[in-house]
């Protein structure tokens, strides 16, 4: 695994990010994201059907990643990190706020 590969640095930035964010987030904000991105799933099941999924648990304690692996947790941390922002406000977006 090239740790120069620049998708590789950015899944290590948002992974860093997430571990400060999750530390700070209550457990009921993390439920919260949880639920969202559930709905994502749901949302895209429904509106191009069902999709066969594979095991990607493995991914979370990998010690060594392929290209596409790497840039399917990029993308999977990127989305992580932009809906516990908008569940916990930061960076300026406040849930309550854009529910109202």
């Amino acid at each position: 695994m090239d740790t120069d590969n620049p998708t590789f640095k950015e899944f290590r930035e948002y992974w860093q990010l997430s571990e400060e964010m999750i530390a700070d987030a209550s457990k009921e904000e993390i439920v919260q994201v949880a639920r969202l991105l559930a709905l994502q799933a749901a949302h895209f099941s429904r509106k191009y059907g069902d999709q066969q999924l594979p095991d990607l648990a493995h991914l979370l304690s990998a010690t060594t990643l392929d290209d596409d692996s790497i840039g399917l947790v990029r993308d999977g941390t990127e989305a992580f990190v932009g809906v516990l922002a908008m569940v916990t406000g930061v960076g300026g977006v406040d849930l309550d706020e854009t529910t109202q």
